[in-house]
């Protein structure tokens, strides 16, 4: 990890909240943020892992790690506090 690395996870984490926000529900919004941070990450890892840092093609595998990573999150965080309040 470079000096860019914590910079460019501030945008995918921004993006995986809104998501949550969207989705509804602060159960949703967490889930989503770490799904968020989840996707960031491995969105710059495959991006250095492609030689493409820094460039524009990089911030858009970044922004679309980030919504994979934060819809499936906030997906799971919806369908968890719907499973316990089916139980109870």
């Amino acid at each position: 990890m470079n000096d860019h690395f914590w910079p460019s996870i501030y945008p995918g984490v921004i993006v995986a909240v809104i998501i949550g926000f969207a989705t509804g529900g602060i159960v949703a919004i967490i889930a989503g943020a770490v799904g968020g941070l989840i996707g960031s990450i491995a969105a710059y890892f495959l991006t250095n892992w492609l030689g493409l840092q820094d460039s524009a093609i990089s911030l858009a595998i970044l922004i679309a790690g980030a919504s994979a990573g934060g819809y499936v999150g906030a997906q799971a965080g919806v369908r968890l506090v719907q499973a316990r309040a089916g139980r109870s």
